[in-house]
């Protein structure tokens, strides 16, 4: 049994200096491209062909990444989320027939525009981590754990199984919208480890850094922030303020530099023997490989998530912890 650590390849990536806000601490990974994929620009959603049915375009002469449980969001039809992530061919339409309706009474398909994209929050990622969950074809499968995950935050709706009623809230939107801004991208961020309260619970990388722009938003606000929202109303998780370093009034530049680049180091001194000591405990294949891209879908004691490889090499990570 492996360990995580041993499957994610962190060559050639480093360190940014650590952004904070609250209980949610972000980590900047850094580096060059790492795959030779379509730009994020290149992707489109087209339209929901079906319920539980989702559809991508492609206009690259190179493979798109569909990110993980990315969900959309329209006005008057039936809101999806992926169940993982997706590869579209160059120069081509991928439809995915897995997908999970995440509105329990609403009628009506998505179409190309007029859309919000946001990725699951961590609550709703793990269970779509059941191969037999992920893979059925069911769009209704994933509203009981949306019922669950929204009980309790008194959102003056009904008891259905409609994630909006989280994310169209004003008061919530405001402060995911708030809290987002304390985490924007670093020069050549590709990625970032996410940590609540000190504790690692997600690792995303993107292709390049222009994937990243493309959707540090959906991961920081939409994923992270609301499961950490949640967890704050909710009486989940104990208040805390990460404790940066005391920077003198009169320090230089390269002074502040030196002194958060020593900072980053002491907490990834922290943090890789954690990840060390997390085992996989299932590495497998999901369908066959697209354009030469392999998708792997890692499952930990705790999580799990997506690896997209493209020569035996991991190009794309996505794992909530």
């Amino acid at each position: 049994m492996s360990s995580l650590f041993d499957i994610l390849d962190f060559a050639g990536i480093g360190l940014g200096s650590v952004q904070s806000d609250d209980e949610m601490t972000v980590i900047p990974l850094v580096g060059g491209d790492r795959g030779d994929v379509a730009s994020p620009s290149s992707l489109k959603f087209e339209r929901t062909t079906g319920y539980g049915e989702m559809k991508f375009s492609n206009e690259d002469e190179k493979p798109a990444i569909v990110p993980s449980n990315m969900m959309i969001r329209g006005t008057g039809a039936q809101d999806h989320a992926m169940s993982g992530s997706g590869i579209v061919k160059a120069n081509s339409s991928e439809s995915f027939n897995n997908a999970c309706c995440i509105e329990e009474t609403q009628g009506g398909l998505l179409s190309a525009t007029g859309n919000d994209e946001d990725i699951l929050p961590i609550g709703l990622r793990k269970p779509l981590l059941d191969y037999g969950k992920r893979s059925e074809k069911g769009y209704s499968k994933l509203w009981h754990d949306i019922k669950g995950w929204l009980r309790g935050m008194n959102l003056g709706r009904r008891s259905a199984a409609h994630l909006r009623y989280f994310y169209d809230d004003k008061n919530i939107n405001q402060a995911l919208e708030e809290f987002a801004a304390s985490f924007e991208p670093i020069e050549n961020q590709i990625g970032a480890v996410i940590m609540f309260n000190g504790v690692p619970v997600g690792i995303e990388i993107m292709p390049s850094a222009d994937h990243w722009d493309a959707y540090w938003q959906q991961l920081l606000r939409g994923c992270y922030g609301a499961e950490l929202l949640r967890m704050k109303r909710l009486g989940k998780i104990a208040p805390s303020t990460l404790i940066l370093p005391n920077i003198p009034e009169e320090s230089s530049g390269e002074h502040v530099k030196e002194i958060l680049i020593e900072f980053t180091n002491h907490l990834r001194e922290e943090i890789i023997p954690i990840l060390e000591q997390i085992s996989v405990s299932d590495n497998r294949r999901i369908g066959s490989i697209t354009s030469g891209l392999e998708t792997r879908m890692i499952t930990t004691d705790s999580g799990g998530g997506d690896v997209i490889l493209q020569d035996s090499k991991p190009i794309y990570i996505s794992l909530v912890l």
